[in-house]
């Protein structure tokens, strides 16, 4: 029993002070000043995840964008958050029991339908970076996601300027399988019971090359251990300039951009 403690004990201190994995060359982040994404482009003015909404983002001459993805039941893929349309489209209906014909007679609440994934191509060249966020519902769904999403990355050669991220570390861990050159972004579940160990168990496992957090647990030990690691910070949803200002961070993510001046 002690010799089984001891060996615990020294997993913790190496993977606390010792381990450390090659992190990606992520040119897009500055030196000067944390990068701005707009999530879900500029959700202020105009309805998250529409293409009108990521064109007002880049107007404000965000640096980059922020999109959610998932799959509908014919496996194509959406930009949408949520699991159901009912808060933006007022349809009570999950996105994974209709088919992409069938939400594209569905109207947002702003008139728009909800874009394709390859809808935001027009918009590429026009920002550093581009973050793309895998939904999952569970443990163990957002697969069907993956090999579209990765395609859809060397496709439009964005291997230099694309963040993949997800709450579910089964997810990062495939795409990295799939495709190990993927910049990958972990999302930190600040919901799971011990969350902390939780999370830093994971991350020794997918070996991110970024860390988002919830701004509010910027001062969290995870954070400083992940800058010993070397991994960029990137915090989650910051709308507020005193925040911003106080922030150590490499990049952020906002719902509009005019809050962080």
């Amino acid at each position: 029993m002690k010799i089984l403690i001891l060996i615990l004990l020294f997993l913790v201190v190496y993977i606390l002070f010792f381990f450390q994995w090659k992190k990606k060359n992520q040119s897009f982040y500055l030196k000067n000043r944390p990068i701005v994404f707009g999530h879900r482009g500029s959700p202020f003015y105009i309805t998250e995840n529409t293409i009108a909404s990521f064109e007002k983002a880049l107007d404000q001459n965000v640096d980059g964008l922020e999109l959610d993805v998932r799959c509908t039941k014919d496996k194509k893929v959406i930009i949408f958050h949520d699991k159901n349309l009912k808060r933006l489209a007022g349809k009570n209906k999950n996105v994974k029991s209709l088919t992409l014909n069938e939400i594209k007679k569905i109207k947002l609440k702003n008139g728009e339908e909800i874009p394709q994934l390859e809808d935001i191509v027009p918009l590429l060249q026009k920002t550093k970076v581009i973050n793309i966020e895998i939904k999952s519902d569970w443990l163990f769904s957002g697969f069907d996601t993956i090999s579209k999403v990765i395609s859809f990355i060397k496709i439009n050669n964005l291997e230099k300027k694309c963040i993949v991220s997800s709450f579910n570390p089964l997810v990062l861990l495939k795409i990295k399988r799939i495709s190990p050159t993927v910049i990958i972004g972990y999302l930190y579940n600040k919901k799971a019971i011990f969350h902390t160990w939780h999370n830093l168990v994971w991350m020794t496992r997918v070996r991110p090359d970024s860390l988002h957090i919830h701004y509010s647990l910027l001062d969290s030990w995870i954070v400083k251990w992940s800058r010993r690691q070397g991994l960029k910070i990137n915090s989650y949803t910051i709308n507020d300039e005193k925040v911003f200002k106080k922030a150590k961070i490499d990049g952020v993510f906002t719902d509009n951009k005019e809050y962080l001046k």
